[in-house]
């Protein structure tokens, strides 16, 4: 099996076989990801991802986890998507799960009845990047869905059964937007109440000038590392979630902190006030990364 790179998978899959069903992702419009913007999106053909299953279930016959790449494909037809996973299931005689990234455009589209068909052939994870919670920045990104339609998408996959991992991004809403980002997406969280939470910083590299000047305008500014640490205390601190899985590990924040939601929000908030007050408890630049 070869893979058409770049190949991306959240960390969480570090030890799962991806099979890409997609190349690309079918939306691939929001200003701050490059991810896939060197790729046209397609939907492989069921012989080539036949052949790869088949292959690596030679190849890998153990294997309990499974991630379908690339950006999002769960926008692939149900049928299509569920004659995937039929073969995956027969294949693979320990497998215990299959995860993919979810948009909110293709949440929009499946229905309820597709999603619990999905669940069906061992589908549990979705990855779904929220970014934000306020409506005006959505639009400005080009996200292509609204809060409510971002609710609504997620709530219909818990509704299905299926665990939901979603993702805010810190920074987004520049110096001047980063309160009403912290607290518009907070009130998105506690309305959809998902498995699992990551905060990530925004990082754009070689790109910040360009995306500061030219593609969000109007005197945009990406926050410094203590107000990005500032937003995280405001989005923390209005959350209210049932049980939930929080991290913000990933390498691009300045504060790796974890915990359980809300058991551990208290704990949460006393780590970031305590990072507030000495930075030298935060990650150092050299050391953040993607």
């Amino acid at each position: 099996m070869r893979y058409d790179m770049p190949l991306y998978r959240p960390p969480s899959e570090a030890d799962a076989l991806i099979f890409q069903v997609t190349l690309g992702c079918s939306w691939n419009q929001c200003l701050f990801c490059g991810m896939y913007k060197g790729k046209r999106y397609q939907v492989r053909p069921w012989e080539a991802i036949e052949k790869d299953i088949i292959e690596m279930s030679y190849a890998q016959p153990l294997t309990t986890r499974v991630f379908l790449a690339d950006g999002d494909a769960l926008g692939v037809k149900t049928d299509h998507l569920l004659k995937v996973m039929t073969l995956i299931n027969e294949r693979f005689k320990r497998l215990e799960r299959i995860s993919i990234y979810a948009g909110p455009t293709n949440l929009k589209e499946k229905t309820l009845s597709e999603l619990k068909a999905l669940k069906d052939l061992k589908l549990d994870i979705l990855y779904l990047g929220i970014e934000t919670g306020n409506d005006e920045l959505l639009r400005r990104i080009h996200k292509g869905a609204t809060s409510q339609e971002i609710i609504a998408g997620a709530r219909k996959a818990i509704d299905a059964g299926l665990r939901l991992s979603t993702i805010i991004l810190l920074g987004l809403g520049g110096e001047h937007g980063s309160f009403t980002h912290a607290k518009d997406s907070a009130e998105v969280v506690n309305a959809i109440d998902p498995h699992f939470l990551a905060c990530l910083t925004l990082m754009l590299g070689p790109y910040q000038s360009l995306y500061e000047e030219k593609l969000m305008g109007g005197g945009f500014k990406l926050p410094d590392k203590r107000q990005t640490l500032q937003e995280l205390r405001w989005f923390v601190e209005d959350l209210s979630l049932s049980d939930c899985r929080f991290g913000t590990e990933h390498a691009s924040n300045y504060l790796p902190i974890g915990g359980q939601l809300g058991a551990d929000k208290e704990r949460i908030l006393a780590m970031i006030d305590r990072a507030l007050k000495d930075d030298r408890l935060l990650r150092p630049e050299w050391a953040r990364g993607l």
